[in-house]
């Protein structure tokens, strides 16, 4: 039995929804999101009720990104030089690990270059990319055969999209948006968007 105080435990993926802002105030490894608390990272919930507080236990243990690793992140910022990302697993000798970190991707005008449906990439886009540069951030790149976008929202709606004939569809809204689409959309190994 849970007494007074105690913390509830359950397990959850980034985007998963923990609580709402009137219940609880976000704690580690959560965001704020429309009201809502939400999971950045994979890991156990932790709800305080004494303190009325919600956190995730990713159980992180140090990791150092190299080179060409493979990272899974969210899209938190895209302006016409840089998107940011908040890291939230990164792929070590075949295994996911939890992991947390800012990175960017610079020079997106690169991708539409070079290929028509790599428009862009927009705002809650779940992404797997690699690492090109470790410093302060990770520098990211979405080129690659495995790399792009792995789940994302439709601009105008907010529903799934979903992919058909090679360009993501909003079913809600009857129309196309363009992105840089991982060859695996809409399955992906980590972080789930949940409706």
């Amino acid at each position: 039995m849970i007494g007074m105080g105690e913390e509830k435990t359950t397990y959850v993926i980034p985007g998963d929804v923990l609580a709402y802002s009137e219940e609880y105030l976000p704690g580690k490894n959560t965001l704020e999101e429309n009201s809502r608390i939400i999971s950045a990272t994979s890991g156990e919930v932790k709800k305080n009720d004494k303190e009325l507080v919600a956190s995730v236990d990713n159980g992180i243990k140090r990791i150092l990104p190299r080179i060409e690793d493979i990272v899974y992140g969210k899209i938190m910022k895209n302006d016409s030089r840089q998107v940011s990302i908040q890291i939230v697993g990164i792929e070590q000798n075949g295994i996911l690990e939890n992991y947390m970190a800012d990175g960017y991707i610079r020079n997106m005008q690169d991708y539409k270059k070079e290929d028509r449906r790599a428009q862009t990439v927009h705002i809650g886009d779940l992404i797997r990319g690699k690492v090109i540069r470790v410093g302060q951030n990770l520098e990211i790149t979405l080129n690659g055969n495995r790399l792009g976008v792995l789940k994302s929202r439709c601009s105008r709606c907010r529903e799934v999209l979903v992919l058909k004939n090679g360009v993501l569809f909003c079913e809600n809204c009857n129309r196309s948006e363009m992105r840089k689409i991982a060859p695996d959309y809409g399955s992906p190994e980590f972080g789930e968007m949940k409706k």
